[in-house]
């Protein structure tokens, strides 16, 4: 059954359920006061003839007694009153009431004694039928009914119409957007005029189908990628042979007494373009060849002293201090790929800072959550940042920067691998990277590694 029937059909239940509920109530409450109003008419009429018959009895006698009860009862067309003559035997004036259920319609009986003088002289019975009240109460039931019948066929009829325009008609379009999703079309937003749960559901599935496309954008890219780094790796294998025989002769060539100075100027720069190549060429295998993770307990501090101490050569070259900050931080890494993704980060932030500017490297223990794509709870990690104060990054290049060959260097200055080396040690770590910058202010690469090992 569908959705808005089924609302329907729950809704017209429930209403038929309490109005039910308040017919039985209400014949209920119909029959007390239908009881208690005949009591009270029974007790008026017993008083008035038990008074009046005292009297005649005592001035007339007793046939004189019996013709004023029948007088008085004529007063009340539902009762039919009876003389028993030395009935009972009771003193007490207070009439009594009983109900006689062994027939139908049960009649209702009250027995009123006639004293005289102190003595109990007969008691007159005033007898009503009941047929009354069951009529009554067929009424009610009946007027129930219809009001019942009237308001479900109303009910049912508002349900229908309402919940087609407010619950149907929406779930048949999320329906529809969820095919459309299903055969692989996410064009089209679904726009519903609304601001209730289903809206908000729409929503959803239209964020859901933008993170689809990216997603789906993303996996050809990474196929095509695939399909790069393969024709790359074989082509790294055939070239490295060739590129060491071009570095041999050049050599050679620096080296020989005959060479003339500027043979060995042309032979250094072939040395050095070849090295350059020879570079390059490593770190594209490096890329494409995966690497088990060999971790083992290591002080991460100690780590990127180590690295930094090797770089700093390099960058009182170019005119950068470069600052440690580094705590004890032990945690189970990979000492040589953890020290490549410091390397690869401050390289990085040397070649993109300013003369006479200031890269800090800080280690610390910190409690962080992973981002949603890691997944998980809080968790204890090493945090290494390595903030320059260089040219930073523009915003439209920062989500692109741990992509392979991508490089926001001069042409050839840079290959577009080593961030993406890192990214991917990084990952092997089951950690992950936070980059932040602004153009002209520097930028910030924080890595988090988790302390223990987690799968």
């Amino acid at each position: 059954m569908k959705i808005v029937p089924k609302l329907t059909t729950v809704l017209v239940a429930g209403m038929c359920v309490v109005l039910g509920i308040n017919g039985y109530l209400r014949v209920h409450r119909e029959t007390a006061s239908f009881q208690e109003e005949r009591a009270r008419r029974h007790r008026r009429a017993a008083a008035t003839i038990s008074a009046a018959m005292t009297n005649a009895f005592q001035m007339q006698g007793e046939e004189a007694a019996v013709s004023t009860m029948d007088a008085i009862a004529s007063g009340y067309p539902t009762i039919q009153a009876r003389w028993i003559r030395g009935a009972g035997g009771s003193t007490s004036p207070d009439p009594r009431t009983t109900i006689d259920r062994s027939h139908a319609p049960p009649t209702w009986s009250t027995y009123v004694p006639v004293l005289v003088d102190g003595k109990a002289r007969g008691e007159v019975v005033l007898i009503e039928e009941t047929d009354a009240d069951e009529e009554r109460a067929r009424g009610v039931i009946s007027e129930t009914v219809k009001t019942a019948a009237v308001l479900a066929l109303l009910s049912a009829a508002i349900a229908f119409f309402i919940g087609h325009w407010v619950v149907g008609k929406p779930v048949r379009s999320l329906a529809e957007k969820a095919r459309r999703i299903g055969r692989g079309d996410f064009d089209e937003p679904l726009r519903l005029r609304s601001s209730d749960e289903l809206a908000e559901l729409a929503n959803e599935m239209n964020a859901m189908s933008e993170r689809l496309v990216t997603t789906l954008e993303q996996l050809r890219h990474a196929d095509r990628l695939v399909t790069v780094g393969k024709l790359a790796s074989g082509v790294a294998h055939e070239l490295g042979t060739p590129l060491n025989v071009v570095t041999a002769r050049a050599e050679m060539i620096v080296s020989s007494p005959n060479a003339s100075d500027e043979s060995r100027e042309y032979a250094l720069a072939i040395r050095r373009a070849a090295e350059r190549m020879t570079g390059i060429i490593s770190q594209l295998l490096q890329f494409a060849r995966r690497k088990t993770v060999a971790r083992a307990r290591h002080d991460v501090g100690v780590l990127v002293r180590d690295a930094v101490d090797l770089l700093r050569p390099l960058a009182r070259k170019r005119q950068v201090r470069v600052d440690l900050e580094a705590d004890a931080a032990p945690a189970l890494v990979d000492a040589g790929q953890l020290q490549q993704v410091v390397t690869n980060l401050v390289m990085n932030a040397i070649h993109a800072s300013r003369e006479a500017s200031r890269i800090l490297v800080k280690v610390e223990r910190r409690r962080e959550a992973p981002p949603a794509d890691i997944g998980g709870s809080e968790r204890d990690v090493v945090c290494i940042a390595v903030e320059d104060e260089g040219s930073g990054i523009g915003d439209e290049d920062l989500p692109r920067i741990f992509e392979p060959f991508f490089t926001t260097k001069e042409v050839g200055d840079g290959t577009g691998l080593g961030l993406a080396v890192t990214h991917g040690i990084v990952r092997e770590h089951h950690g992950w990277i936070v980059a932040t910058s602004k153009v002209g202010v520097g930028s910030k690469f924080r890595v988090l590694v988790p302390t223990e090992a987690t799968e």
